[in-house]
């Protein structure tokens, strides 16, 4: 028996979206450049206007993510999965933290954009099954299941995305388990992440070899999505200092878009970019000041100007990555009524679809075709397949194409 399909608009707050169109009206086109997506000015010195996008070919994205759902079994061994097809992993075979992640989202995302007991299900299973990543000694989640020691190197970005996975399991259940479950994620974070004796930013693991744009970034959504939700001070006051540190240390390249490490301007990656826009742009609907908006409506105009990057509109650098920074970037569309960003990911979902096949029916390719950028994604993975069923799977929850 399903539950009625609910709105993602509705978990948010649709006051959101007129907030948002208004602010970018203000804002208009500053000093006569081109304006910029939602009216805001890109960061850039050349200022571009936005890609014209292709139109979104109608596909039933539900079913696509559905498929990769049903490609899982692949990798399945015993009750969990492999980060390899059959397993060839040496004696760590079981799927990374990182590796999984993306699955869980997906399945996150089933159940927010079509609820129904199958999907509820199968958020319970998998918030259980992460929940074996859970190391108690350390206090973090620990890149492999079951590990069970306090010297275990642990990453601050990967608890950043479990715990926004774990938060999405709640946004879809209203199980509060699984919020629990987010917020120990923040509270290892803020408690040995943030670099206090330093001058601030994110470490990257508890080695502390550098500071990481990825762990900035899923941290400071993380921490504002659990204030909504929870509203500890605490967590505002956290996510205020992580983002204030980000705009005056980590964006240094030509465009100002994020770094995945500081002072190293061609490490830009896309999916640091989304998380950290839309942490502003609730930040600035909390209250804490229109310059957060501004800044993230300037980030994502940005983003979508011609010319910022080889890509285009053809996101193509490794699943994993893009298809964090659509999911991300499609809830900021929806909060600001600019179709854009979904627009974006349905034409890439398109791609994905035809291009992801291997040839032996698993989504192990990349979205538009050619070798997969990113040289640590590697053939035969677990989270490149669950990256792609992610992407439909969002896509299905936010987009009306193919309904």
């Amino acid at each position: 028996m399903s539950r009625p399909r609910v709105s993602i608009a509705r978990f948010l707050g649709v006051a959101l979206i007129v907030a948002g169109a208004a602010l970018a009206a203000r804002v208009g086109t500053g000093h006569g450049g081109t304006a910029g997506l939602g009216g805001f000015e890109p960061l850039t010195p050349w200022q571009r206007p936005s890609l014209e996008l292709p139109p979104a070919r109608p596909l039933d994205y539900r079913q696509l993510a559905e498929t990769g759902l049903g490609q899982a079994v692949r990798w399945r061994e015993g009750s969990w999965y492999c980060e390899y097809l059959g397993c060839s992993h040496g004696p760590y075979p079981l799927v990374s933290l990182w590796g999984e992640v993306p699955m869980f989202e997906a399945i996150d995302a089933l159940d927010i954009g079509f609820p129904s007991r199958a999907h509820r299900a199968l958020v319970d299973r998998f918030a259980r099954a992460n929940e074996r990543y859970w190391d108690s000694a350390l206090g973090g989640y620990a890149p492999y299941p079951g590990d069970r020691d306090a010297d275990v190197q642990a990453f601050f970005d990967d608890n950043g995305w479990e715990g926004l996975a774990f938060y999405d399991a709640y946004l879809a259940t209203r199980e509060r388990r699984w919020l629990y479950d987010a917020q120990r994620a923040f509270r290892f974070i803020a408690a040995r992440g943030w670099d206090r004796n330093g001058g601030g930013g994110m470490w990257w693991n508890t080695s502390h070899p550098y500071h990481s744009g990825p762990a900035l970034a899923s941290d400071s959504l993380l921490g504002i999505l659990l204030y909504r939700a929870d509203h500890e001070a605490w967590q505002l006051v956290d996510v205020r200092t992580y983002v204030d540190w980000a705009n005056a240390n980590d964006n240094h390249d030509e465009r100002q878009l994020y770094l995945e490490k500081p002072n190293e301007p061609e490490s830009v990656n896309d999916y640091v970019q989304a998380p950290l826009i839309y942490a502003q742009y609730l930040l600035c609907r909390d209250g804490q000041g229109e310059s957060y908006c501004v800044q993230a409506g300037r980030v994502a105009a940005t983003m979508a100007e011609e010319d910022v990057d080889a890509y285009g509109y053809k996101y193509n650098y490794g699943p994993e990555y893009d298809a964090i920074f659509m999911q991300w970037m499609m809830a900021y569309g929806q909060q600001t009524g600019q179709r854009y960003w979904i627009q974006l990911a349905e034409v890439n979902a398109a791609a994905a679809a035809e291009n992801a096949g291997d040839g032996q029916g698993l989504w192990l390719s990349s979205w538009w075709g050619g070798p997969i950028a990113d040289p640590e994604t590697h053939p035969d993975m677990f989270r490149t397949m669950a990256a792609t069923t992610s992407l439909f799977a969002w896509t299905a929850a936010y987009s009306e194409v193919g309904r």
